[in-house]
């Protein structure tokens, strides 16, 4: 058995979900021979861990939205080894999938609302930061932001770019930002807390 101070926090099995529109992780049980075949073949987007005792092949999809995670009833998702891959390969994922997706979505927001940015950039920040704004209008997004709701990504998105106006949390911040979302900011921001404490330690787990 596995020494339980060497645990992960979350255990990636088929019972692990990421189902997010701009990217997702789908399971797929299939025969131990036809793995091994799969497993065998080269292919652009294929990732594969083979040890005597233990296969399992990750597929990247041709569309870019998500992972196809191929297993047989011979994988032993127990294997910490095992677990440190695929958690490895799907936060590698996410951050090229955010590199495509965020910039993408930004610049279409700038557009709707007007608004323009130096830069936008995404990169790991610091823990539990989604994003930045800094005093040269240059806007960093966490990758992390790509396995979110896309209403939550926005908030985020149109939350910094309130602060291309206001490099502050004053009332002045809200009632401009409360105009960018068209509702009432700080009641939303407050909802966001809530939605971002449920995952936390999710994302914190997959990122690190």
């Amino acid at each position: 058995m596995a020494d339980r101070k060497l645990e992960p926090l979350f255990w990636i099995n088929p019972n692990f979900r990421l189902q997010f529109p701009y990217f997702s992780i789908k399971w797929y049980l299939i025969d131990h021979q036809v793995l091994l075949q799969e497993a065998q073949k080269r292919s652009m987007g294929k990732m594969v861990y083979q040890t005597k005792k233990n296969l399992m092949v990750i597929m990247l999809r041709g569309d870019r939205s998500g992972l196809d995670l191929l297993y047989s009833e011979c994988t032993q998702f127990e294997n910490l080894r095992l677990q440190s891959w695929l958690r490895i390969n799907i936060r590698d994922q996410i951050v090229i999938r955010a590199k495509e997706v965020l910039p993408r979505r930004f610049h279409e927001i700038e557009t709707i609302k007007h608004i323009k940015a130096k830069d936008v950039r995404v990169r790991k920040l610091r823990k539990r930061i989604l994003g930045q704004c800094n005093a040269f209008k240059i806007i960093s997004l966490s990758p992390v932001l790509v396995i979110f709701p896309i209403d939550f990504l926005d908030m985020v998105i149109l939350h910094e770019m309130a602060h291309l106006k206001y490099m502050h949390h004053r009332k002045t911040f809200w009632a401009y930002l409360s105009q960018l979302i068209n509702d009432d900011a700080k009641q939303q921001n407050e909802l966001r807390d809530i939605v971002l404490s449920k995952y936390i330690d999710l994302y914190d787990f997959l990122m690190k």
